[in-house]
Formats: C-alpha cells, structure tokens, sequence
C-alpha cells in the first residue's frame, strides 16, 4: 500500500480508503467487519464515514468493527456533517449549534472519543462561515476531532475559509472531498488547482462512477436489479447514456492492460496531479478484495491520452455535483 501526504497536515494515508456508504443497506455487520478487518490487513489506514450514511447506521456499524477488532488506534476515521438528521428546523446545516450535536451523535454512534479528520459534509451558505468553524475550533480544542476538512465546497469557498483560519485563529481544512472520475472532471478547473495552491489534500470519491467505469452498465435505461443506481434516485441521475458509452470503450482498454475496468478508473484518479487518495466503496469482501489491486496499476502516456480522448480534461459527460446547491450544472 501506498501512503501519501495528507496536505499539509502531515498525516501519511493510504492511496486507497475504504468508504463506508453501504454500511447498513445493503451490507450487513458480520460483513462490514470482515471488510474493515481485511483493509486494516491490506494496508488501508483511513476509513470514511458520514452521519447521514444510512441515517447513522454506517456509523454504529463501523463503531461496532472497530470494537470487536481492537484496532482503532491503527486507522485515520473521518465522519461528516451538514445533512439533515431529524425533523427539526436546527436538525441540519453548518450552524454551531448542529455542528456541536451532530459530533457528539457521531462520537456516540462510532464508539470513540475523537474523529481524526470531521467534514462540513456541504456548504451552507445560509450561516456564516465564522460560526461553522468557530465550531470546529471548540471541537478541537476540546479534543473530540483532531483537523477540520470539507467536502463537496466550491473552491471560492474553501479559500474564504482558510483566510477566516488565518484572521480568527480557527482551524484551517486540512483537505478537500470531490467528486472526480473519468466521467466528471470539472475539479480540474479550479478545486484541484486550489488544493495544490494551498497545500490542501484530495480525497476523491465515486472513482467508479457508480459502476459506469466497471462497466456494469451497458445500457442507461435498463438498470441491472441491486445496482447502485437503483437505490436511490441522487445516484440514477448519475448514470447518464453518455456516461455509458465511454464507461465500455474504458472497459475495452482494461480488458486489453489485463486488468479490470474497476482497477483502471481507481487507478487513473491516483495517477491524477493533486490527488492523494480515493475512496472505495464495496458492498462486500469479494469486492473489497478486487479493487486492492488498483493500486498497484500502472498507466503510461497512451493510457492517459486514451482516457483525455473519452473525456478531455477540466470536461464532464455526467454531473457528480447534483448534491451541490452551488453547481448549476446539472446535465451535459
């Protein structure tokens, strides 16, 4: 396993993290342990979690792995905020008062006493940014998360934030959570490039592109039973006829490097400037197990012109933003 820096907080974090989205739909406790056992074995020392994963669920499934196998000192955990997790008006957002609750629910429910890195899961641009990571300050210094780190932010935004750090003395983010795929490439406009201008890490998400890249589609209108696209109508927006088209010629080129097409689109974001990890996301160990190889895969100039060809850089064929209020551009 590789190890990258982690911006310019100095964490060293495998190339590879393991994503814990499916945790509690569809992949039950007994699994989900046997799958953090197995990355924690392959060298995987980050696990990413988020509170309204399963409305909590990921969250006590992930805590109650890493109680059976003693080994939470061995791993990085994140955990996010900002989504809605209740009825009530305060139940959601980056005010202090959500930010302060939901960490405390998330300490509760992961079974430990800090989260190493805690995300603004979106921006929230109905609070100023002062009171979100005055929040973020107290958590710190109270010893309940270790860095501070968003997800999802337009870059002006981060920016903004990092000079709030500055002025008030608040933690700075210590790294940033894209989308970034062969399929959507807009990062490469401006978050990556500001990530890079402000020594910020990259922890890219939905390498796969929902299975698109693994070539588990062959069609868009047609979705196979239990794909990802089934289970939620965020994720049937992503998988688009374009999207398809170049997930099976990507498909074809794997094929003929001897490799999967799911080892090739992991392995392509880490071979991307400005990326220091990807996170996966399997539902199960057999699936865990295939994609541990994408780190070990290799691709030269041909490969990367090839993959520029389907999707020219900075371009996007199929909107992984559509979670993002400030992304007006939703299709093609």
């Amino acid at each position: 396993m590789e190890y990258r820096r982690l911006g310019r907080s100095g964490l060293q974090v495998s190339s590879l993290v393991l994503g814990t989205m499916n945790f509690g739909n569809p992949t039950e406790l007994e699994e989900a342990c046997r799958m953090v056992d197995a990355a924690i074995d392959a060298g995987i020392n980050l696990i990413d979690c988020a509170d309204i994963y399963n409305k909590g669920q990921a969250e006590r499934i992930l805590g109650e792995a890493l109680k059976r196998n003693g080994r939470r000192r061995h791993i990085h955990l994140t955990s996010k905020c900002f989504n809605r997790m209740g009825p009530g008006p305060n139940e959601q957002g980056n005010s202090r008062h959500h930010i302060l609750e939901a960490c405390e629910h998330s300490l509760k429910r992961l079974q430990t006493d800090c989260i190493d890195i805690y995300f603004l899961h979106r921006t929230d641009f109905a609070v100023p940014q002062e009171e979100s990571l005055a929040a973020l300050d107290q958590l710190q210094r109270d010893g309940k998360i270790r860095y501070a780190a968003c997800s999802t932010h337009p870059a002006w935004r981060t920016v903004e934030a990092l000079h709030l750090a500055d002025r008030c003395g608040y933690p700075k983010m210590a790294c940033e959570q894209p989308p970034y795929n062969l399929l959507d490439r807009r990062i490469e406009n401006e978050i990556l490039p500001m990530c890079q201008a402000y020594d910020l890490g990259v922890l890219a998400w939905a390498p796969l592109a929902h299975g698109v890249l693994a070539g588990k589609y062959t069609q868009a209108a047609e979705l196979p039973e239990g794909s990802r696209g089934t289970l939620r109508n965020v994720f049937r927006e992503r998988i688009r006829p374009e999207g398809v088209a170049v997930g099976q010629r990507f498909a074809e080129r794997a094929k003929a490097k001897g490799c999967t097409a799911a080892q090739l689109a992991v392995a392509w974001v880490l071979h991307q400037p400005g990326i220091t990890s990807t996170i996966i996301g399997p539902r199960n160990l057999e699936q865990l197990e295939s994609l541990l190889p994408a780190a070990e895969v290799t691709m030269d100039a041909a490969d990367q012109q090839f993959c520029d060809d389907l999707v020219p850089p900075g371009r996007y064929v199929t909107s992984f933003f559509n979670t993002a209020s400030w992304m007006k551009s939703k299709g093609i």
